[in-house]
C-alpha cells in the first residue's frame, strides 16, 4: 500500500488551492532526492497565482512552494554520489531545473536557458509534507549552523545576491533600493557587505525602515518624503544615486528611480510588475546615458547565500517573521502586517 500525505495544490489560479491529505508519497527515481519538507516560503509569485495576477501559463494541478528546506528521506540509485548527499543531510534545491545544452547553457546562463522546469510550478515544490528534488537539479547542503527558517530564505537571498551582483557597486557608490520584501531586504544586507558609501531604502515607514537600519541601511525614506530626494543630493553634491535596484515590484518605483538617480547610472530591475511603466525614453539615452540590467533569478547564488547566513553575515533568522502550518496556508497567503508590526517572509512548517 503506498503512503500518503499532506500537501497543498494548486488547481488553477485565482484562489484554486486546496490541502489535500491523500497525495501518494513521490518516490526517488535514478538519481533523484526525496526530502521532507522542513519549511517553505510564500512568495510574491505565490500570491499572484492565488490572487489571479499572475503572467505566467502553467499546467494544473502542481504543488506550490519554490523557496524551500528539507532534509534527505531517501535516495534514488546513484543520487548520492551524483549530489553528494546522505540520508539525514539538510539540502536546498535550485528552483529552476534547467535542461538540454542550448545558446545560454553553454554560456553558463543556466537560468536563461530555453528548456526549463521550474520546482513550485512546473514540478511539485514544497508545500508539502515531502517533495522530490530532481536529478538535474543543482543541489546545495544546508550548514548546520543555520535553522530550518535561515535556510527558507536561502532563494529569495540567493535572488538579492543576483541583483546586487548586476549591479557592481563599488566603495563611494551611494546606493538606493526601492522596496523592503524578502529580496529587497536581502539586497539591503547584501549592498552592506560591499561597503558603499550609503545604502538608501525606498519604503512605506514603519517596522521595516529599523530593521533595515539595523542590517547595512545609513537612511530610509518613504517614497513620498520629500527629503529622499535632498538626502541623495547632499550626498552626491547634487548629481544623484550611483546605483539604483528596483525589488518593489511596483512600476512607479522604477519611474521615481529615473529621477533620482545621476548621468550614467546603473539600474537594476528585479521585480515582477502587473503594471507597464510610462517613461520618456529621453532619459536613458539623450539626457542621463543609463546602464539598464534586468535581473532574474539567483545563478551561482546559493551557495553564496548559504554561506553568507552561516557566517553570520545576513541575518536569515530575523528575516523570516512568520511561520504557518499547511493546514493554515490561505491565511499566510493572505496575511498583512499590521500597524507597528515587522513582516518580511512568511512561511509553512509542514511539521506544524
Amino acid at each position: 500500500m503506498t503512503a500518503s500525505m499532506k500537501a497543498v495544490r494548486c488547481h488553477g489560479f485565482g484562489h484554486k488551492h486546496r490541502l489535500e491529505t491523500d497525495i501518494p508519497m513521490p518516490e526517488p527515481g535514478p538519481g533523484e532526492v526525496l526530502v521532507r519538507v522542513d519549511m517553505s516560503g510564500i512568495c510574491a509569485a505565490d500570491r499572484a497565482m492565488w490572487g489571479d495576477t499572475a503572467p505566467w501559463q502553467l499546467g494544473f494541478p502542481f504543488t506550490p512552494g519554490h523557496e524551500f528546506t528539507g532534509t534527505v528521506a531517501a535516495l534514488g540509485e546513484g543520487a548520492g554520489a551524483l549530489h553528494g548527499l546522505g540520508v539525514g543531510d539538510r539540502a536546498v534545491a535550485e528552483l529552476n531545473v534547467s535542461q538540454g545544452n542550448d545558446f545560454f547553457r553553454q554560456r553558463g546562463l543556466y537560468h536563461l536557458t530555453d528548456r526549463m522546469e521550474v520546482l513550485g510550478a512546473t514540478l511539485d515544490g514544497g508545500w508539502a509534507d515531502y517533495m522530490i528534488y530532481p536529478a538535474e537539479a543543482v543541489i546545495h547542503r544546508v550548514p548546520e549552523a543555520l535553522s530550518d527558517k535561515a535556510a527558507c530564505y536561502t532563494e529569495p537571498l540567493a535572488n538579492a545576491i543576483h541583483g546586487v551582483e548586476r549591479a557592481d557597486i563599488q566603495f563611494d557608490d551611494v546606493v538606493v533600493i526601492a522596496g523592503a520584501g524578502p529580496i529587497g531586504m536581502g539586497m539591503v544586507q547584501a549592498a552592506a557587505l560591499k561597503t558603499p558609501r550609503a545604502i538608501i531604502l525606498v519604503n512605506p515607514a514603519g517596522p521595516k525602515h529599523d530593521f533595515a537600519l539595523a542590517h547595512g541601511a545609513s537612511h530610509a525614506f518613504a517614497p513620498d518624503d520629500p527629503k529622499l530626494a535632498e538626502a541623495i543630493g547632499d550626498l552626491t553634491g547634487g548629481r544623484g544615486a550611483d546605483v539604483f535596484l528596483e525589488a518593489s515590484g511596483r512600476s512607479s518605483a522604477f519611474e521615481q528611480g529615473l529621477s533620482l538617480v545621476r548621468k550614467g547610472a546603473r539600474m537594476v530591475v528585479f521585480g515582477v510588475y502587473k503594471q507597464p511603466a510610462s517613461i520618456d525614453l529621453n532619459i536613458l539615452g539623450e539626457f542621463k546615458e543609463l546602464d539598464i540590467r534586468g535581473g532574474h533569478l539567483a545563478p551561482f547564488t546559493y551557495a553564496t547565500a548559504l554561506d553568507l547566513m552561516a557566517r553570520g553575515k545576513i541575518d536569515g533568522d530575523g528575516s523570516v517573521t512568520h511561520v504557518y502550518p499547511l493546514e493554515e496556508f490561505e491565511e499566510a497567503i493572505d496575511r498583512v502586517a499590521s500597524p507597528g508590526e515587522l513582516q518580511i517572509k512568511v512561511a509553512l512548517d509542514p511539521r506544524l
